[in-house]
C-alpha cells in the first residue's frame, strides 16, 4: 500500500508544481516606486502597473517611496518575499550607486533578480540661445578658447545630466564647470536665464523651450536620431560614437523569486509596452518602450554599473 501512495505522488509531482505557478498572483502587487508622484519614472510605472493589473488579474498598487537616491526603496525591495508580490522600479541611480557611495545597504545585483526593462529616454545636449555654437564642433571650440571653460547645469549631482555631462566632457576632452540645482525646474530656469550655458536634458524637458526659440539643442545622447527632435543629429554623428546617456526605467523583484513567475511578469510586460496605447503615450514624452528579456535586463545593468562606475572614478565625484 506504502509503495502504490509513493507511486502516486511521484505521479501528480510533476502536475503539482506547474499549479503552484498558476496561482501567482493570489493577492494585490506592491510596485515600489524610488521617486515622488508625478515624474517621468513614476508615469511609466503607473502606466504598466495598469496594465499588469489588468492582465494578471490582481491590482498592481503604486507604492512611490523617494529619498536618498532611491536607496530607501532599493532597501525595502531587497528583504522582501521573494514571492512575486513585491517589485522595484529601477532606474539610473540603481546602477550609479554603487559608484557614488561607499556602501549600501544592500547588492545592487546579488539581491535582485531582472523581470523587464520598461523605457528608456535619451538626453539631449541644449545649450542658452546667446551661446555663439550651433554644433558640438562649435561647442568644443568655444570651450576651448575660455580659461575656465562653460558652465553647465544638472538637476542634483549624480544625475543622469550630471553624469552623461561628465562623459561627454571626458569624451571630448571638453573645459566645463558643473553647476549643481535642486531639482529639473531650477536647472531648467538657470539655463534660460543665461545663468549656465549648457546641460543635459530630457527630450519631454527640453522640447517646449525648443519650440519656442528659449533653449537650442546641439545634439543627442542617443543610438538614433529621436521621432520628437528629427533635425536634431546624435553625438555618434558629432564624432563620438557611444556616447549615449538614457535616463531610463526597468523593473526587478527580489532575489530567488521563481523563475515561472518572473516569466510571467515579463511576457505580461512585453505585451503591454508593445500596446499602441502605450507607444502613443510614451512617445508624447520622447520617450522608447525597451521590451526584452529577464537576461537581457540584467546584462544591461551590468554594462551600466561599470559604465558609470568609470565615469564616477575619473571625473572624482562623491555623494558622500
Amino acid at each position: 500500500m506504502r509503495s502504490v501512495t509513493l507511486v502516486l505522488i511521484c505521479c501528480m509531482a510533476p502536475i503539482y508544481k506547474p499549479a503552484l505557478g498558476q496561482e501567482f498572483p493570489d493577492k494585490p502587487i506592491r510596485m515600489i516606486i524610488p521617486f515622488p508622484p508625478g515624474g517621468a519614472t513614476d508615469r511609466v510605472a503607473r502606466t504598466i502597473a495598469t496594465k499588469l493589473s489588468a492582465s494578471l488579474g490582481q491590482q498592481v498598487i503604486a507604492d512611490n517611496r523617494p529619498g536618498a537616491n532611491s536607496r530607501i526603496a532599493t532597501e525595502i525591495a531587497s528583504e522582501a518575499n521573494p514571492d512575486g508580490h513585491t517589485l522595484l522600479v529601477c532606474a539610473l541611480t540603481h546602477v550609479t550607486n554603487p559608484g557614488l557611495f561607499k556602501s549600501l545597504p544592500y547588492d545592487t545585483v546579488k539581491d535582485f533578480t531582472s523581470i523587464a526593462l520598461l523605457a528608456r529616454t535619451p538626453l539631449v545636449l541644449t545649450v542658452n540661445p546667446k551661446v555663439p555654437a550651433k554644433s558640438v564642433k562649435e561647442l568644443i571650440a568655444l570651450s576651448k578658447s575660455k580659461p575656465q571653460g562653460l558652465n553647465y547645469a544638472s538637476a542634483s549631482p549624480g544625475t543622469a545630466a550630471h553624469l552623461g555631462m561628465e562623459l561627454f566632457i571626458q569624451s571630448a576632452k571638453l573645459n566645463a564647470t558643473h553647476i549643481s540645482y535642486k531639482g529639473a525646474g531650477p536647472q531648467v530656469t538657470a539655463l534660460i536665464s543665461g545663468q549656465v550655458e549648457l546641460a543635459f536634458l530630457a527630450i519631454s524637458t527640453a522640447k517646449p523651450h525648443v519650440e519656442n526659440g528659449r533653449l537650442v539643442t546641439i545634439a543627442i545622447a542617443a543610438q538614433n536620431r529621436s521621432k520628437q527632435l528629427s533635425s536634431v543629429p546624435t553625438l555618434a554623428e558629432a564624432g563620438y560614437p557611444g556616447m549615449e546617456v538614457y535616463a531610463w526605467s526597468g523593473l526587478l523583484a527580489p532575489a530567488k523569486t521563481p523563475a515561472t513567475i518572473i516569466r510571467r511578469l515579463n511576457q505580461d510586460i512585453n505585451k503591454s509596452l508593445q500596446l499602441p496605447e502605450v507607444q502613443k503615450l510614451f512617445d508624447g514624452d520622447g520617450t522608447e518602450a525597451t521590451p526584452g528579456t529577464s537576461a537581457a535586463m540584467t546584462a544591461y545593468i551590468e554594462s551600466e554599473i561599470r559604465k558609470w562606475a568609470k565615469v564616477i572614478r575619473d571625473a572624482g565625484i562623491t555623494a558622500e
